[in-house]
């Protein structure tokens, strides 16, 4: 015998009285329908309403993880425009490109404050194997993943390619850097000792009260330098540094300063011609260093990392990602 289907008028009545705890008999009695007929439609209703439900909620699923992921996204293309930026400490420069991602790779660009420790913590006694948190290789590998993922979603408006100049320049300021910091340290030792005083440097010493003021001097030359590399203002007239005195009697000092920082320290008056000396050998390093060819091919070379960053900070400014990545599709994004 052929099974009846249920009008759709049929249906909802079934489904009323039987959500109002009506027994198949009783509906069969009510409305005339088979008791086996209206039980079996009403079970293919509910498998329906079932596969419906897991439907929107694998949409709101799917809704959430996009968030996330373009969360992410904005939130590692902040971190990565932040850190292409000149660095402010010159040490940092002798990262080359491989060096500086493989860095960067392992830092917490995504800011949630959950970052993993190597460390192994004690989770029971009498354990023998340590038990670890986190793996950093799984995240170096995450923010590799996003960092593609960010390219394909923004290729068509970001010119990625110029990720290459900077990398190059990286690489050659990584070499510059090196050779810079030789430089001055041969050109400030040579006027050490150029210093017609008897045991110049010997009393610079003691009168500082520092181990190594030689050193000293050729860092304090080296950051000024850098310093005016870094804000494109290296073409301005010294002097960089200067003998600065105050307070009198047994409590007078004297200090040689470069525009930021004090380089070395003396006391009393004895100390001050010393000092002044000081500040000269320290304006001519820098004077004679600022002309050298050095100083100006890692200026050229951080010319090209700050164009770079600028632009590539323009383009994935955290108002403009968002269209580009909802209007794009990576392997990441979900189904």
């Amino acid at each position: 015998m052929r099974r009846r289907d249920l009008s759709d008028e049929e249906l909802t009545t079934v489904i009323n009285l039987k959500r109002a705890g009506t027994s198949w008999v009783k509906i069969q009695a009510e409305t005339g329908i088979n008791r086996r007929t209206a039980k079996r439609a009403y079970e293919k209703w509910a498998r329906s309403q079932s596969l419906q439900e897991l439907k929107e909620a694998r949409k709101d699923v799917a809704a959430q993880v996009f968030r996330e992921h373009m969360e992410s996204l904005i939130r590692l293309a902040a971190s990565l425009v932040t850190n292409l930026s000149v660095p402010v400490f010159l040490a940092d420069m002798e990262k080359n490109a491989k060096q500086f991602f493989s860095w960067l790779y392992q830092q917490d660009l995504l800011y949630r404050g959950d970052y993993l420790s190597p460390e192994p913590i004690q989770v029971g006694t009498g354990d023998t194997q340590c038990f670890y948190v986190g793996d950093m290789q799984s995240s170096v590998l995450k923010h590799q993943l996003l960092l593609k993922s960010l390219k394909v979603h923004t290729r068509e408006e970001v010119r990625w390619e110029v990720l290459h100049e900077w990398e190059k320049a990286r690489d050659k300021c990584a070499k510059i850097v090196p050779k810079l910091r030789k430089e001055t340290s041969e050109v400030l030792n040579n006027l050490l000792k150029q210093e017609r005083e008897t045991n110049f440097l010997q009393r610079v010493k003691e009168g500082s009260r520092e181990d190594d003021p030689a050193k000293q001097m050729v860092e304090a030359v080296l950051r000024d330098i850098w310093r005016d590399i870094r804000q494109d203002k290296l073409e301005e007239e010294g002097p960089w540094f200067q003998t600065i005195s105050r307070g009198k009697g047994s409590h007078f000092e004297i200090f040689v300063k470069s525009r930021d920082e004090t380089v070395l320290n003396f006391s009393g008056m004895t100390d001050k011609n010393l000092a002044e000396k000081v500040t000269r050998i320290c304006n001519l390093a820098a004077n004679n260093l600022r002309r050298g060819e050095i100083v100006k091919s890692l200026k050229d070379e951080v010319r090209t990392i700050k164009k770079v960053a600028d632009e590539l900070r323009e383009m994935l400014n955290p108002v403009k990602l968002p269209p580009m990545i909802l209007r794009t599709r990576c392997d990441l994004c979900p189904a």
